[in-house]
């Protein structure tokens, strides 16, 4: 069974693409998650949380490591650079993916509408770009809310188990490139 250390901004990000990962990965895989809270606090803590994840699977390095934040409206190609700068003098035993979702993580789990009517039980739209939605989890708390559900951690996850991966990819250029870093898994 492979490892993947995952490095994520909060509570929702853990469930959800969690459960993505092992959606996306090939073969089983164990999910080590570092929860930072927000994105400042995982662009200060991230490259620590790397450094853990040298010795994360029982005094071994991890198979793969994936960093991921929103991008908040802001570039997502200047937020990688950053990222990619706060490690460049450091070697890892595994490939380090830093990743932007863009422009949140609710912007992927409103790409599939079967999968927010799985959880509604309603019928949805389909939102054809929803990377250049710009408030995307105020929609999907929308969407919920319509249904009179509470938008948590939880209902992110169960969004995200019944997301069709390969919907997401088409509509959401940065859930391909997460998809693509964890697939050889």
């Amino acid at each position: 069974m492979l490892t993947v250390g995952l490095v994520v901004e909060g509570f929702y990000d853990e469930a959800a693409i969690g459960e993505l990962v092992q959606k996306c990965a090939s073969s089983e895989v164990k999910v080590i998650c570092r929860r930072c809270e927000n994105a400042p606090k995982l662009m200060k803590q991230f490259p620590g949380f790397l450094e853990e994840f040298r010795r994360a699977k029982n005094g071994l390095p991890v198979d793969k490591a994936i960093v991921i934040r929103d991008a908040d409206q802001k570039n997502p190609d200047n937020l990688i650079g950053i990222m990619r700068s706060r490690i460049a003098t450091r070697n890892y035993p595994f490939v380090p993916h830093l990743l932007v979702i863009v422009n949140e993580l609710e912007a992927w789990l409103i790409a599939d509408e079967t999968a927010i009517s799985s959880v509604t039980g309603r019928p949805q739209k389909p939102v054809s770009t929803p990377e250049k939605l710009n408030d995307p989890k105020r929609r999907l708390q929308m969407l919920l809310s319509d249904a009179q559900i509470t938008y948590t951690a939880e209902k992110a996850k169960g969004i995200a188990a019944a997301a069709r991966t390969d919907i997401l990819a088409a509509r959401c250029p940065s859930f391909k490139r997460f998809q693509e870093a964890v697939i050889d898994c």
